[in-house]
Parts: C-alpha cells; structure tokens; sequence
C-alpha cells in the first residue's frame, strides 16, 4: 500500500513539474512572439509609438533598437550603434509636395546609408502639432521623406511622443504601424513593457480595435541610453562648491565696484 501511495506522490510530482515547465515554455514562447511582431513591425514601416510619461517608450526604442543590432540614426545616442543626426537633416533635399505635383523636383546628395532607420525620440516636443505654420516653413521637405523613405534608402522613421494627437499630423499620418505602451514594471533584472498595437490611425486615435496585445519583457542590461537625456540638453550644469565661492566673490566686487565702495 506505501508503494502505491508513493507512486502515486511521484507521479502527481511529475504531472506538476511537467505543468510547470509547459507553462514557463509557453511564457517564453509568448515573450519571443512579441520580440518577433516588434521587429517585424519596424522593419516593415514607419511605426508610431506613444504613451504617457515614464510609460516606456525609449525602452520600446532601445529594445527594437538592440534586437536589430544595426547601424541606425537618431537624434539621442541609444547604444554603440546610434549615429547622432540633427532633425533638419530629415528630408528629401528642397522638395516638397508642391513641386513633385508640379514637377519641378531637384536631386540632392543622398543624406543616409540604404537600409539604415531613423528613430526620432519625443516627436511631440520638436514637432507639436499646434505650430503647424512654422513646421511647414522649418521642415517643407521633411513630410516628403517620410512619405518616400522606402523608394530613396530603403528606409523607415519612426517616432515616438507622449500622446497620440500631440505631434505634426504631417508625420503622423505617415505611419503605418502604432503601438501604445501602457506600462512598464521591473521584476528583478528585466522589464515588463505592455504594449497594444493598432494598425490604423483613427484606432490608434480612439484606442479601440487593436490588432495584438504584448507584454515585452526587456533586458535591464541591455539599455544604454540615458533615460534623462533631456536633462543635458536643458538644463545648465549646476556650480561646483568652488565655483560658487568664486561667483560670490565676483559678484561682491561688481557690487563694491558700482556703488564706489573701492574708493
């Protein structure tokens, strides 16, 4: 009778390990799903992606960006493969819609490698969709490359912004792909980014009718961009202890200077 018992024990252990090891392999095989759509997806066209703030949009980016493991251009450095632009290099030369319904297009000197995407970090601060005026007469051919980047470098661009209306409609019709991260949480080494993706505009708009749902799980080792980037671009260094001693003082002396207090 102990034997039975015991190998009934052993074979309901083994019922619970293999279980187990079914479900871990079926959560593996679902993460490797959404790396697959995620690359797919950016290598097939301009892809959108927006989300509040800290929901995770750059770790989106730099995770794309790190399954790649190509060269690609950007306006914030994500990793060793990053080739810093600036925002005005994006563009098809001095053309415009205009003159290619008039005919009137003018080559230039090609500005990227074939092959070699652009991501461009916060779009919606650069490009806000309430300045429309200005972006039209700051960018006039910047619409145009995204609209041809597969004809001229077998290329895409890609954004991301904080919210989806946010940025110039001029781009963001371009895109045939819009993700929207919801959140991001860290589990030990990795992070978990859920993600919905829609392949329409107006869905995307409305959040409604997404075509898949994912949740990424994300390296922590493998991002290396700085998620305070902006901070640099905005913010002066603050002084060194020294230094504002030394400000103090020259301060004082411009005081002493004009009120004759050196007389």
């Amino acid at each position: 009778m102990y034997i039975y018992i015991m190998i009934g024990a052993a074979g309901v252990a083994a019922v619970g390990i293999a279980v187990t090891m079914l479900l871990l392999y079926l959560k593996k095989r679902k993460l490797d799903e959404a790396d697959m759509w995620l690359v797919h997806e950016f290598q097939r066209c301009n892809v959108m992606v927006f989300g509040k703030k800290g929901s995770g949009k750059d770790v989106i980016f730099a995770h794309v960006i790190a399954l790649r493991n190509e060269k690609h251009y950007s306006n914030i450095p994500y990793d060793g493969n990053t080739e810093i632009i600036r925002l005005d290099e994006i563009g098809a030369g001095d053309n415009t819609f205009e003159d290619c319904i008039n005919g009137t297009i003018t080559k230039f000197m090609p500005r990227f490698d074939e092959g070699c995407d652009i991501y461009v970090s916060d779009a919606g601060i650069y490009f806000p969709n309430t300045m429309d005026k200005q972006l039209n007469t700051f960018y006039p051919s910047m619409p145009v490359l995204f609209a041809l980047s597969r004809h001229l470098y077998q290329n895409n661009i890609h954004t991301n912004c904080q919210a989806f209306g946010r940025p110039w409609k001029k781009l963001r019709e371009q895109a045939d792909s819009y993700i929207q991260v919801l959140r991001t949480v860290r589990r030990g080494d990795y992070l978990y980014v859920k993600i919905v993706g829609y392949d329409k505009e107006k869905d995307a708009e409305n959040e409604q009718n997404p075509s898949v749902k994912y949740t990424v799980r994300v390296p922590i080792a493998e991002l290396e961009y700085d998620s305070r980037y902006f901070m640099n671009v905005f913010l002066l260094k603050p002084p060194t202890a020294r230094e504002y001693v030394m400000q103090r003082i020259m301060r004082s002396l411009k005081y002493d200077r004009h009120h004759g207090k050196n007389e």
